[in-house]
């Protein structure tokens, strides 16, 4: 009974952690010298999604997080759900191929990801008829962004982990935590 429960609140942790990422990056990190090296936590979140979730719980969560980011951020009308949604699509098609990240390939996955998820914002942008200055922005952002993701991966990537051992979502929860000891 309590590992139906742990399960079920698992979908809500990770809304909330979504929501405070998201509050943390349009807060801090937008103030001009440290917005260089703003992460991107919602699409580091929306890889592990990709590895670790069925597709309607990940793709719930990512739809609920991406129109909270639209509303915080003023973006475009499902602008960011375009972007994270083929992010989360393309880390899902990714996760049959590596079954489990490593630190390395986490890293290269969220690297290769990051790229394109930019990449995206720029088609998105051009067919907007704004792509000079979505252009200029992606390159002096690129580098930094990058590194910061390369940096947080793991360390994100560990944390989801342990919060999926200690809700029974991860299917090794079993052996871990045994609550009728």
């Amino acid at each position: 009974m309590y590992k139906e429960i742990f399960q079920k609140l698992n979908f809500f942790i990770f809304l909330f952690m979504l929501i405070i990422g998201i509050v943390i990056e349009s807060t801090i990190f937008s103030y001009f010298p440290i917005s260089f090296i703003q992460p991107d936590l919602f699409l580091i979140m929306v890889i592990y999604l990709g590895f670790k979730r069925d597709l309607f719980e990940g793709g719930l969560l990512i739809i609920l997080g991406s129109l909270i980011l639209e509303g915080h951020t003023g973006g475009g009308r499902y602008f960011m759900m375009t972007v994270y949604l083929y992010t989360y699509l393309l880390s899902k098609m990714l996760s049959r191929t590596v079954i489990d990240p490593d630190f390395f390939s986490s890293i290269a996955i969220v690297v290769g990801l990051t790229i394109l998820k930019k990449l995206g914002i720029l088609v998105l942008l051009g067919l907007r008829g704004k792509l000079e200055n979505g252009f200029h922005q992606f390159l002096i952002y690129l580098i930094p962004g990058i590194l910061m993701q390369a940096l947080l991966t793991p360390i994100l990537f560990t944390w989801f982990a342990k919060i999926d051992l200690m809700t029974f979502k991860d299917k090794r929860a079993d052996d871990e935590y045994d609550l009728n000891r």
